[in-house]
């Protein structure tokens, strides 16, 4: 793989650095979630009673859509934020692994789910991809160990941003962050050549994204973007971080990826392969199809 960086945009002690990573897939797909307001994509419970960890994705379209792991889906009898990316094949049915982000509700708001809006922040992103994240069953519910971190994080973010929600909605809690911060945002937009994005902070790459065709970063970017400034210090006493220390970095990054140990995920149903990646620094995912980069994400480690 070729890796260029292409741009540097830093908001209080985080940077977003933007970057290209060819060649670019030539395979024909789609972001899913456009197509939740077409009817393009139904996603609804995977039974009338539901079960919290799984959905039901029913794709009507002639083509490959893309749901990724920052999905936070709203509606139905609690709202979900999906475990992992999945690609979609076209006039198919497929389940979908979810974790609960609205702990307090299990009752119906709609009969199918709607998009929030608003990407999972980073660090949510990186509890669910963790190697720990098993899927072993912790507890006398049956909930397993993801769906766990899932609402300790929640839980934990509300209580540090003294933050309430008479469901625990992490939707909520996102638009709270938003509407305090987002007057405050730098401009940046998604450059033309790029399909690559990564957050630095602290000296260290937290997450990077990269996507199989510009096109699909186009429209994921703007909300990944606002999902890392969301997570931003500001003030005089935050260090601002370093251009050219963040472009070495996201390079480092990028080839750690590149080098990482791979084991395909099991319980992935959708089309494509998908495979955990990991070493020591970092773990993360690669989702491909015919050998063509679809989705593929990297978190540091803590």
């Amino acid at each position: 793989m070729k890796t260029t960086t292409t741009q540097f945009t830093s908001y209080g002690n985080l940077a977003i650095v933007q970057f290209t990573v060819e060649p670019f897939a030539t395979f024909p797909f789609s972001p899913g979630v456009p197509e939740l307001k077409t009817g393009g994509l139904v996603i609804t419970e995977a039974t009338g009673a539901g079960i919290v960890g799984t959905l039901t994705a029913i794709n009507n379209t002639g083509s490959y859509l893309l749901l990724t792991d920052a999905d936070v889906l709203t509606g139905a009898k609690q709202n979900r934020v999906l475990n992992k990316s999945v690609l979609l094949n076209p006039m198919s049915k497929t389940p979908l692994d979810v974790s609960c982000v609205e702990r307090r509700r299990w009752h119906y708001t709609s009969g199918n789910f709607d998009n929030s809006g608003n990407a999972a922040d980073p660090d949510l992103r990186r509890e669910k991809a963790s190697p720990s994240a098993s899927g072993m069953r912790v507890d006398g519910f049956g909930m397993d160990d993801t769906q766990m971190r899932v609402w300790d994080h929640v839980r934990l973010k509300m209580s540090m941003m003294n933050f309430e929600s008479s469901t625990e909605s992490y939707s909520e809690l996102q638009e709270f962050r938003m509407n305090e911060k987002r007057r405050e945002f730098p401009e940046c937009e998604p450059e033309k050549e790029s399909n690559g994005m990564a957050v630095f902070m602290d000296s260290k790459v937290l997450c990077a994204d990269i996507f199989g065709t510009k096109e699909v970063y186009q429209y994921y970017f703007p909300m990944l973007r606002d999902s890392a400034f969301r997570m931003a210090q500001t003030g005089r006493s935050q260090k601002r971080p370093d251009k050219h220390e963040a472009f070495y970095k996201v390079m480092e990054a990028i080839d750690n990826l590149g080098t990482a140990s791979r084991r395909p995920e099991e319980t992935y149903r959708g089309s494509g392969l998908f495979s955990i990646a990991e070493n020591d620094s970092m773990v993360g995912f690669e989702l491909t199809m015919l050998g063509q980069m679809i989705h593929s994400a990297v978190f540091a480690r803590q």
